[in-house]
């Protein structure tokens, strides 16, 4: 079946479910990229429930919008991730699947939620490139990288960044431990600009001229929004992942 929108001149968004196809349930996929796509959601989701009344309705989102505000860092700030996640609570969906949403926070928050399995995607990415050492980027991505590399029986070694909680600036990234002399895939959950990588790749380049060491560096991640465009960073890295990719760039190698 078929969803219709229309944007009125005024900015106002209209949305029109086909009616008459046989369902049995349905499901509805949502790649939400801004707050217009938000508001088109909760408008195809009224339009569906008018034209198949009592028919369950199913979300399929595997971005989740907000989950890297999931938590107050100053006062006054709003908790974005608990009102977005509100907002999907009162649709009612009969399930909600999501990929990779940053944080435990985001999936305690969403009511009936299914977490799709991060590993299939991963190895691919994998098989592509051989063995290689897992890099968590951040104190953030550690405790799920770690996991990620003990299931799959990679080694692995983290970093963490310094970050300005009021202006968001990283001013400066530290690697824990040595760096072993093999291909390593920096892994995790979203690329936007990509400065983080590019200053971790950065750190990395210069710890391996330190020592020696050389081989390739690849990045990972499941949500490839790349705002700021692949140039940069495959000036830094061998090859780009994702699961997910809003860029349409070919250069992306989509696992």
């Amino acid at each position: 079946m078929s969803l219709d929108f229309f944007t009125f001149p005024g900015g106002e968004i209209h949305a029109t479910a086909e009616t008459g196809a046989p369902a049995s349930s349905l499901s509805l996929c949502a790649h939400l990229r801004d707050a217009g796509s938000i508001i088109s959601l909760l408008l195809a989701t009224d339009a569906l429930r008018r034209a198949y009344p009592g028919i369950p309705l199913e979300l399929c989102l595997p971005y989740v919008p907000y989950a890297r505000q999931d938590r107050v860092a100053n006062p006054g700030e709003a908790l974005s991730a608990k009102v977005f996640c509100n907002l999907i609570n009162q649709q009612g969906y009969s399930r909600v699947r999501i990929q990779d949403p940053h944080s435990d926070v985001v999936a305690a928050l969403l009511e009936r939620v299914e977490v799709e399995d991060p590993l299939p995607a991963l190895r691919r990415a994998l098989e592509a490139i051989g063995p290689a050492t897992l890099v968590a980027p951040d104190a953030g991505a550690r405790k799920r990288v770690l996991k990620l590399a003990q299931l799959l029986g990679c080694p692995a070694v983290c970093a963490d960044k310094i970050r300005d909680t009021v202006t968001g600036k990283i001013s400066g990234i530290e690697l824990h431990g040595e760096l072993p002399d093999s291909p390593l895939l920096v892994v995790d959950d979203i690329c936007d600009g990509g400065g983080t990588f590019v200053g971790l790749a950065e750190a990395i380049a210069a710890r391996r001229a330190a020592s020696g060491q050389t081989g390739p560096l690849y990045l990972y991640v499941t949500h490839g929004i790349f705002s700021r465009g692949l140039d940069r960073l495959l000036e830094h890295f061998d090859a780009v992942f994702a699961r997910n990719d809003w860029s349409g760039d070919a250069r992306c190698r989509l696992v």
